[in-house]
C-alpha cells in the first residue's frame, strides 16, 4: 500500500481500530500511527485507551471520548505528547501521516539510536526465564487456567471459488510439539499436487 492509497475493509483487533476505520470513510496507513498509539498506552497503562467490554461502547469512546491519562508516574509528560498526538483522530493531522521520520523525531524516542535499533545491537531490557517451547511459567495463571475453548463463526461459509485460494494451507494439520496448532503451505500433499499440475 502506498502512501496515498486508501482502502476500506474493515478488519483489526476492536481495541486497535482508528476512528477513521470505524466511520467507513477510507483509510491510509495512518491507521497504523493510531494503532501504535493504542498499544503504546496500554503497554504503559495495562489496557487500550477506549476500552470497554462491550465492544459497541468501546467503539462509541474511540469516535468521540476524551483521552484520559494515569498520573505522571505511570504515563510521564513526553510519552502522554506522544500518545496525543499519535492518538489524534484526524488522520491528516496525526504524528507520522507526514512519514515515520516525525515519530522517530519525537522527544519519547530522544534515547533511542534508530540504526542500533536496525541492526538488533540493543540488549532487552527483560529476558524472561523460559524452560521449552511449550513453558507457560510467564503467563498470568487468570489465562492458562481458564478452559480452551472453540470459537465458531456464524454466517455464511465462504464460496467455493474464494476457498481455492486457500487450497493447501491448514488450521489443523498437526506439527511436532504443537499438538493441533499451526499449519503451513509446505504441506507435503500440497507441494507434491501443485509439482504434479506442471
Amino acid at each position: 500500500m502506498k502512501d496515498e492509497d486508501r482502502t476500506n475493509t474493515f478488519c483489526g483487533t476492536p481495541e486497535y481500530l482508528a476512528p477513521e476505520l470505524l466511520m467507513g470513510q477510507g483509510y491510509q496507513k495512518t491507521v497504523d500511527w493510531w494503532t501504535l498509539g493504542v498499544l503504546l498506552y496500554e503497554m504503559l497503562t495495562g489496557l487500550p485507551p477506549f476500552y470497554d467490554e462491550n465492544t459497541n461502547e468501546m467503539y462509541r469512546k474511540i469516535l468521540s471520548e476524551p483521552l484520559h491519562f494515569p498520573g505522571h508516574d505511570i504515563v510521564p509528560p513526553a510519552a502522554k505528547d506522544l500518545l496525543i498526538k499519535l492518538l489524534n483522530r484526524k488522520p491528516e493531522e496525526r504524528l507520522g501521516a507526514n512519514g515515520s521520520a516525525e515519530i522517530k523525531a519525537h522527544p519519547f524516542f530522544h534515547a533511542i539510536d534508530w540504526r542500533k535499533l536496525l541492526q538488533r545491537k540493543y540488549e532487552p531490557a527483560f529476558k524472561p526465564s523460559v524452560v521449552d517451547a511449550l513453558d507457560t511459567n510467564n503467563f498470568d495463571p487468570e489465562f492458562t487456567n481458564e478452559a480452551p475453548q472453540d470459537s465458531f463463526v456464524d454466517g455464511p461459509m465462504l464460496s467455493q471459488t474464494m476457498q481455492n485460494q486457500f487450497q493447501g494451507f491448514s488450521y489443523n494439520r498437526p506439527i511436532a510439539g504443537l499438538g493441533d496448532a499451526g499449519g503451513s503451505i509446505k504441506d507435503p500433499s500440497f507441494v507434491g499436487s501443485v509439482q504434479d499440475n506442471r
